[in-house]
C-alpha cells in the first residue's frame, strides 16, 4: 500500500516535482547544520570560508528561504524561480569554495566545489529536461502516433504515424480539438477533464496506459492505448499523447 501511495505522488508531481522535492528537503538540511552548528565546527575551513562572504546564519536563512520555495513550487505549475535559485545558490557555493582552495584558505577545497558545481549543473539539466514520455508500457507492435496539445485541448503538432492512424494530415489536424479523434459520447467528459487541469494544476491521469476509443476521419471507431503526460510551464500545461492501435478491427465488429 505504502509504494501505491509513493506511485501515485510520483505521478501528481512528476520528475521535475520529485527531484525539486529532493533539494527542498536537502536545502532545509543545510540551513540547519549551519544555524545550529557548534562553535568547533564554526571554526573548521569550510565554515570560516564561508563566514568571510557573508554571516553563517544569512547563509542558514538562505537555504531556508531555497528548501520552502522548492516544496512549495513541487506542487504548483511553474516551478522555473526554484530550479533557478537552486542553481545560483549551488554554484555560488562552489565558486567560493574553489577560490578559497586558489588563495590557500582551504586548500582541499575544491574537493567541495567541485562537488557543489556537479550538483548545481545536475539542476540545471533537470530544470531544463522535460518530463519523459512513457513509453515503456505501450504495446510494442507497430510506431507510436504522438500528439501535442495545449491546455484548452488544441493540437499543435501531430507526427506522420497520427496522420496514418487516424486519416487526417498534419496540417488537417494542427489547430483542431482534439475531441474530433474521439466519438461524441466522449467528449463531454474530455472537456471536462481538461478544465479540472486548468482549474487544478495537475492531471490524475499523466504517465497512465488507458485504453480508450478512436474516430478515424472515415467515421469508424477503434480501439488505443494511450499514455498521456502533462508538461507544466508559465505558459501553462501542455498534453503529449503517445498512441496505438489496438488490434486492427472496428469497434463492435466480429
Amino acid at each position: 500500500m505504502g509504494s501505491a501511495f509513493v506511485t501515485r505522488a510520483l505521478r501528481r508531481v512528476g520528475r521535475r516535482g520529485a527531484s525539486l522535492a529532493f533539494v527542498g528537503l536537502l536545502s532545509l538540511v543545510i540551513a540547519a547544520s549551519l544555524a545550529f552548528a557548534p562553535a568547533t565546527q564554526r571554526a573548521a575551513p569550510s565554515y570560516a570560508i564561508l563566514a568571510r562572504v557573508a554571516p553563517l546564519d544569512v547563509w542558514a536563512l538562505a537555504w531556508l528561504t531555497l528548501g520552502l520555495l522548492c516544496l512549495v513550487q513541487t506542487f504548483m505549475r511553474s516551478d522555473r524561480i526554484a530550479f533557478a535559485a537552486a542553481t545560483a545558490l549551488l554554484i555560488l557555493y562552489g565558486l567560493i569554495y574553489l577560490v578559497s582552495s586558489i588563495t590557500g584558505d582551504n586548500p582541499r577545497g575544491w574537493v567541495g566545489g567541485a562537488v557543489w558545481l556537479a550538483f548545481g549543473g545536475w539542476i540545471a539539466v533537470i530544470a531544463t529536461w522535460p518530463e519523459a514520455i512513457v513509453l515503456d508500457r505501450l504495446p510494442k507492435k507497430g510506431v507510436a502516433a504522438v500528439i501535442v496539445a495545449d491546455a484548452s485541448g488544441t493540437i499543435q503538432s501531430w507526427n506522420p504515424q497520427a496522420a496514418n492512424l487516424f486519416g487526417w494530415s498534419t496540417d488537417e489536424a494542427v489547430g483542431r480539438p482534439l475531441t474530433f479523434l474521439m466519438p461524441d459520447r466522449f467528449r463531454a467528459e474530455h472537456n471536462a477533464g481538461l478544465r479540472r487541469v486548468r482549474e487544478s494544476g495537475r492531471s490524475e491521469l499523466s504517465g497512465r496506459l488507458m485504453p480508450l476509443v478512436g474516430l478515424r476521419r472515415d467515421g469508424s471507431e477503434f480501439a488505443i492505448a494511450l499514455t498521456v503526460n502533462a508538461w507544466h510551464s508559465d505558459e501553462g500545461v501542455t498534453y503529449t499523447g503517445v498512441i496505438r492501435a489496438i488490434g486492427g478491427r472496428r469497434v463492435g465488429a466480429e
